[in-house]
């Protein structure tokens, strides 16, 4: 089984409130911690920890956040010989969290607003291949990625965090799109789905082909996903909450693993929720994933 990750690579400088800033007001910190982050490196972390051998495509800068980000990837078991080291910093992210475990957060793109497209699909590790995006790196790279992992035979996995206004062709070569219910109003211009049922109808307006999947998270309610005459939900467990940052990520990377693994839809999500109800009981995004046997464990126990 292989993954491989196109994306964005951060540092993120995490910050503990009592609350959630409103705005125009300051609030003080209880405590700072720099912790690895970015959309592409966490999922590329999640995927590594439940076991897919795993590559990161993307890029860091020349300032020692640079160095400690790829010697973290490389720590974890990612392959980074696809990740680029150019002048320049490296994306920062600044996340606040709340001692509800809420967060909000600001990027500094960085060296990711300078990646490019690898020049083409080449097949990484054995077994089935899966190719896993989101959209912190230039749109264009992104969908020229996409192209090429479709056109070689991989499985094709779009999260569109941030939503962005993107080309419809991106759509048509996800064979997976994984959206949160902020992002699935923005793509169809409409309000927030309210519930379940709500949100399964209008992942349906956004499904562009007869063998693809729209995968809508919920946040504590779990997910629904959709195909054409195919419907899934799974609920979230019912854990204490420490830290959100990084739970959407922990689900797209262990979803992009167990399907590399060959496991059929409804395993595959069932064990990628698990996964994401174990990251936000600790603090942090990559610091919080769990490994295979973590996973494993907790769905025995679910089962049980």
């Amino acid at each position: 089984m292989s993954v491989t990750v196109f994306g964005s690579i951060n540092m993120d400088i995490v910050m503990r409130v009592d609350r959630l800033p409103k705005a125009g007001e300051t609030v003080a910190a209880s405590s700072l911690q720099h912790l690895p982050g970015g959309k592409g490196s966490n999922q590329a972390v999640a995927s590594a920890h439940f076991g897919a051998s795993t590559r990161m495509i993307g890029a860091v800068g020349s300032d020692e956040f640079g160095t400690a980000m790829r010697d973290f990837l490389a720590e974890t078991g990612v392959d980074i010989a696809g990740v680029d080291r150019l002048a320049g910093p490296t994306g920062l992210a600044h996340v606040f969290v709340s001692d509800e475990g809420e967060n909000q957060i600001v990027i500094v793109a960085g060296a990711n607003g300078d990646v490019a497209a690898p020049a083409g699909w080449t097949a990484f590790g054995e077994g089935r291949a899966v190719a896993l995006a989101q959209l912190e790196v230039p749109v264009a790279a992104t969908a020229a990625f996409l192209a090429q992992a479709r056109n070689g035979g991989a499985i094709t996995i779009l999260n569109t965090a941030p939503a962005l206004t993107i080309p419809d062709a991106m759509l048509d070569d996800a064979d997976l799109l994984i959206l949160n219910e902020t992002e699935l109003a923005f793509f169809l211009g409409t309000a927030p789905p309210e519930g379940r049922v709500a949100a399964a109808d209008a992942a349906r307006r956004l499904l562009r082909r007869t063998d693809q999947w729209v995968v809508v998270t919920l946040g504590g309610a779990g997910i629904v996903a959709v195909a054409h005459g195919d419907e899934i939900a799974v609920a979230a467990p019912r854990v204490p909450v420490v830290d959100t940052t990084g739970a959407g990520d922990t689900f797209c990377g262990v979803l992009a693993a167990g399907l590399s693994e060959g496991l059929a839809m409804a395993a595959a999500l069932r064990l990628a929720c698990t996964a994401a109800s174990l990251s936000v009981q600790r603090v942090g995004a990559a610091a919080s994933m769990p490994v295979r046997a973590e996973v494993d464990a907790a769905m025995t126990v679910a089962i049980a």
